[in-house]
């Protein structure tokens, strides 16, 4: 079974998206043999209320018996907003599995103690917290778009304030992809977390590499890694090729980082 963690529709005000529907996506899952995706709808990012982009998301997902099978829904929530809490509950009600929380985008601190009730009321509904730590290169980005990232140390600051939620963190890389304290990377190494791959080149170098899928393995351990895309922002063929040139993870390692871990975790 595969699953990928890391997947999205909706639109992006920068620049246009190709394949970014519901529709679309199932077509490159049935190609690349993608049994699941996570999906979030990245209008919330944007719209005044994502609770809004939540509710397209709902409808499209129950609109066909087939993406009801083949999609995994995470809400998007809030914190700021004074009714995050109302939204969060609705869609746990409606049958998300988990939440995606954007602080850059939307202007909150990670700490924040709104952030942290969030993630706590996350936690009592067993709704795993998803956590991008970009949404694009910067290097790419538009002059109307945020100039800044979240790294490790920042979401170790928020897992020590929360140890027991779960926590997904998507767009793993160099520079961000690493964690620099020991508090901060003894603090990950214990949370029950979960390292996309979408960044992860299948190189296998020595020494831990925000890249380097080995380093990541070596680092946290197979149980801690999924398989993620972040399609439409990147083409879909790339990460399965990041994953297919690392020959050293036997078949059941490759069977947690496809689906096994992610299936612990939302206990599918």
């Amino acid at each position: 079974m595969l699953i990928d963690i890391n997947s999205y529709i909706g639109h992006w005000p920068f620049r246009p998206l190709r394949g970014n529907t519901l529709e679309d996506l199932l077509q490159r899952m049935d190609e690349f043999g993608v049994d699941k995706s996570i999906v979030a709808n990245i209008n919330g990012i944007f719209y005044k209320d994502a609770q809004g982009a939540n509710e397209e998301l709902d409808k499209m997902v129950k609109s066909k018996t087939i993406f009801q099978d083949r999609f995994i829904p995470f809400a998007t929530i809030n914190p700021v907003l004074p009714w995050w809490e109302e939204s969060l509950n609705t869609c746990h009600q409606n049958g998300m599995k988990g939440i995606r929380i954007y602080p850059i985008y939307h202007e909150y601190d990670i700490l924040d103690p709104r952030c942290i009730e969030l993630v706590k009321a996350a936690r009592d509904l067993k709704m795993p917290v998803s956590i991008p730590l970009r949404m694009i290169d910067l290097r790419q980005r538009s002059w109307l778009d945020v100039n800044s990232v979240l790294d490790l140390n920042h979401i170790a600051s928020l897992v020590k304030q929360v140890p027991d939620a779960q926590y997904m963190v998507l767009d793993m890389r160099v520079g961000s992809g690493r964690a620099t304290t020991a508090e901060s990377l003894d603090i990950l190494k214990t949370a029950d977390i979960l390292f996309d791959t979408v960044r992860a080149s299948g190189v296998p170098t020595t020494g831990y590499n925000g890249e380097s899928l080995k380093g990541m393995m070596d680092t946290y351990g197979p149980e801690k890694i999924a398989f993620g895309t972040e399609t439409p922002f990147t083409d879909y063929c790339t990460p399965f090729i990041r994953v297919a040139v690392f020959n050293e993870a036997n078949a059941g390692v490759k069977e947690k980082i496809y689906s096994g871990n992610v299936r612990r975790m939302l206990r599918l």
